[in-house]
């Protein structure tokens, strides 16, 4: 019995601990993935390129593209009243609001970066709590901008080197903690005229109709455009991120794996106790004419038996539990993106966990056996 409640709680923390590692690889994958673009067009050398009608027909062109926006990026400063503090301005064009999701994401004011004819902007919700501004126009919604202007120089005396321009706050967004902190996105032409660009721009976001592989369509786009560029998927952009988790996930499984090794000893040791007390009995069973496959079979039995009762009792009720889980939303978070523990049951998890199981009984019940049963009963044999 004890050995059985080893393999049972095993096996129910494997798949327990391994869908609750896909729940959060799946919410990291929904965060990054429902928010940045297909594929990121930017230049290979230096932090800005020209928006040439070439590159613009080529777009306009494929019918893959579903939008896209032309980006200006730069760090710049930001003063609300008294406070200070640098941030990362993003001009974009409209689409942009369909590309990123974005309205999805507002939490207090709206996204409409062109409303009444005027520029406005909106900010992440960590970068607000850092000036302390509001969306609402009945209050002081409105922020300078000091851009760094390319052309002058930087030093003590120089104060044409930044340009500061006005601008509300109309909205407040929150997506990740990196992206809150830093970011507040104007129009692109608010951006330009900042600046002082003229048809430079640093970066375009392409968001691909359902269906289309970004990767292949990134090496045709290559193939038009040329290699000036560097082509960037979703996915390559957050590699690390993804890598990252993938890593975590099995190095997990590997010691989960070691610790059901730890519970099979119990089976291992079980089987020796068993095959001692019943010495005498397999002595008549000799006599009787039983061979040594027939007793090694008995015992085999027994130990694969209970390795795959456990088991499989343990599988089928860390599934219902994460079933719960995900159902009903039992366990909860504070202070995070989403109110409780995301947890994802996949088959490949469930088969890799069976798979373990059977590979390890098989071995933990026919070592024991076999090598007990030569060495107590060899004479008996002979």
């Amino acid at each position: 019995m004890i050995s059985i409640i080893g393999v049972f709680v095993s096996s129910t923390a494997m798949i327990i601990v391994l869908s609750g590692f896909n729940g959060i690889e799946k919410l990291v994958e929904n965060i990054y993935s429902k928010h940045e673009a297909d594929i990121v067009i930017s230049p290979k050398i230096g932090k800005t390129f020209y928006e040439t009608d070439s590159i613009i027909n080529a777009l306009n062109s494929y019918s893959e593209i579903k939008n896209y926006s032309k980006i200006i990026e730069e760090v710049t400063m930001i003063k609300h009243g008294e406070k200070w503090t640098t941030a990362i301005m993003k001009g974009v064009e409209k689409p942009y609001v369909k590309i990123s999701k974005l309205e999805s994401s507002i939490i207090e004011g709206n996204c409409n970066l062109w409303k009444n004819s005027s520029h406005n902007s909106i900010i992440g919700v960590g970068l607000q709590n850092q000036i302390q501004v509001s969306s609402d126009s009945r209050f002081n919604n409105e922020v300078i901008i000091y851009g760094l202007l390319r052309e002058e120089k930087i030093s003590r005396t120089n104060k044409s080197v930044f340009k500061p321009a006005k601008i509300n706050v109309t909205g407040i967004f929150n997506i990740t903690p990196e992206f809150d902190e830093k970011y507040i996105i104007v129009p692109i032409n608010f951006a330009r005229n900042l600046l002082n660009y003229e048809n430079e721009i640093n970066s375009i976001e392409i968001e691909l109709n359902s269906g289309i592989d970004p990767l292949s369509f990134k090496n045709k786009l290559a193939t038009v455009l040329g290699d000036k560029y560097n082509y960037e998927t979703q996915y390559e952009k957050n590699e690390l991120i993804y890598k990252t988790n993938a890593a975590e996930k099995w190095m997990v499984f590997m010691i989960l794996i070691f610790i059901f090794i730890l519970s099979t000893f119990n089976i291992i040791a079980s089987l020796t106790m068993l095959i001692l007390d019943k010495k005498k009995d397999i002595s008549t069973l000799i006599s009787l004419g039983a061979t040594p496959n027939l007793i090694k079979s008995i015992f085999f039995r027994e130990g694969f038996y209970i390795n795959i009762l456990g088991g499989g009792l343990g599988l089928t009720i860390g599934a219902l539990l994460c079933l719960v889980q995900a159902k009903f939303k039992i366990i909860k978070l504070e202070n995070s993106v989403i109110d409780h523990w995301p947890v994802v049951v996949e088959l490949w998890d469930l088969l890799a966990i069976l798979f373990i199981l059977i590979f390890i009984g098989v071995i933990s019940s026919y070592l024991p056996t076999a090598f007990i049963i030569k060495r107590h009963f060899k004479s008996y044999f002979n």
